[in-house]
């Protein structure tokens, strides 16, 4: 049996891909709050569009969409935190009640 060697290629041979924002922010931690704050962005706009300001301030949506994030902050897997974030300050403007109560549960257990 034989066996065929494949010559050696460079990384430009290989056609290196092109870190994202997301992988450099892996790799180099400065970059980190950045990438964040744009996704941070992002949802606020959306929400933004979806509820008036007589409804909710936006600098009440913001410390919201904040708030939520960082409860993440240790997440290993980050690549639904977006989402996961949307749907949650969604809800805390949705049912207050129910996101206030279960804040006030959670305070008298703890």
């Amino acid at each position: 049996m034989s066996t065929v060697q494949l010559p050696k290629r460079t990384s430009a041979q290989l056609g290196s891909p092109t870190p994202t924002p997301l992988d450099r922010a892996r790799l180099d931690q400065p970059e980190l709050e950045p990438v964040y704050d744009v996704q941070i962005a992002e949802i606020v706009g959306r929400l933004q569009q979806r509820y008036p300001r007589e409804q909710i301030s936006r600098a009440d949506l913001e410390g919201r969409v904040r708030g939520f994030h960082r409860q993440f902050s240790t997440a290993r897997i980050r690549i639904f935190v977006a989402v996961f974030v949307e749907r949650l300050v969604r809800r805390s403007i949705e049912e207050p009640f129910v996101h206030t109560l279960g804040a006030v549960a959670a305070r008298t257990r703890g």
